[in-house]
């Protein structure tokens, strides 16, 4: 069982995440921008990040540098998910510290596929 931080200002969009993996036994947090997203990274360790890229005020780029600047998330494993699909967006998320990457719309069996990568011991 992981813990789970799901970033996305559609609140829509991050139940419709949960409702998909609910079934896999993780533990949830929301955050509805990266501002809150940061400040529960702050105050508690979680085994991935499942994060929009385009949010308001502070991008998932924006948030995924911040994490791969602090000291202890820089190893934390970040799923971008959006719908930013070009190459070269996807060459800028990975170059930001993204693990992974997964478009919108959502192919919810490629998403679970991808949670279990990540969330599954080594």
């Amino acid at each position: 069982m992981a813990n789970i931080l799901v970033v996305d200002d559609d609140a829509a969009i991050a139940e419709l995440i949960l409702e998909v993996l609910g079934t896999q036994g993780h533990v949830f947090t929301t955050a509805g921008s990266g501002a809150k997203a940061l400040e529960l990274l702050g105050g508690k360790a979680f085994d991935l990040v499942i994060l929009d890229r385009n949010m308001p005020k502070m991008s998932g780029l924006q948030v995924l540098k911040a994490i791969r600047a602090a000291p202890a998330t820089a190893k934390l494993k970040v799923l971008v998910c959006t719908a930013a699909e070009m190459l070269s967006e996807v060459d800028e998320a990975f170059s930001a510290g993204a693990t992974d990457y997964i478009v919108k719309p959502l192919d919810f069996e490629k998403l679970k596929a991808k949670v279990a990568r990540h969330t599954s011991p080594a």
